[in-house]
């Protein structure tokens, strides 16, 4: 069964705290209706992702939604990717030690391997994912300043070819 690779928005692809636009990146202002949002994408991140989709089924786990495959991933040059719908905010778990996503995250991988990158989670988010989940997985956290970076494609890609084969 093939890992899958479960994509946070805002801060990996998106790194929304970064003081400047970083190198790489180019700033897209997205205007859909009455909403616009500015978002900075580094092109390189798509030729990565399609890479990595050789090895990984990937998944939007964002807050985006189906706007993930709608406004970015065009801008990224990738096809378009499941996405995990998340439950109404008012039924989102109050646990707040950990990301708000673990829980249905869990259960919308069910038994599969998956490495999920995201910019909110920490140990907490590990530690229920080790109980709760029994395939494999990486919760790897990116710094929301910097998005996704060389040696973070570099883990993702040791980390999928150290599972066991099928």
């Amino acid at each position: 069964m093939r890992p899958l690779l479960l994509l946070d928005v805002d801060g990996p692809l998106n790194p929304f705290r970064a003081e400047a636009i970083p190198p790489g990146y180019v700033r897209h202002e997205i205007v859909e209706g009455e909403k616009t949002w500015v978002v900075r994408l580094n092109p390189q991140h798509g030729v990565e992702l399609n890479a990595l989709a050789d090895t990984f089924d990937l998944v939007w786990a964002t807050s985006w939604e189906h706007g993930a495959n709608r406004l970015l991933g065009p801008l990224l040059g990738l096809p378009e990717l499941p996405v995990i719908t998340w439950p109404p905010r008012e039924s989102v778990s109050l646990v707040r030690r950990g990301s708000w996503k673990t829980p249905y995250l869990a259960e919308w991988a069910a038994a599969r391997p998956f490495a999920w990158v995201d910019d909110e989670v920490n140990r907490h988010d590990r530690f229920y994912l080790d109980t709760a989940h029994h395939a494999p997985h990486l919760v790897h956290r990116v710094e929301p300043n910097q998005g996704l970076t060389t040696p973070d494609f570099a883990l993702l890609r040791t980390w999928a070819h150290s599972l066991p084969s099928p």
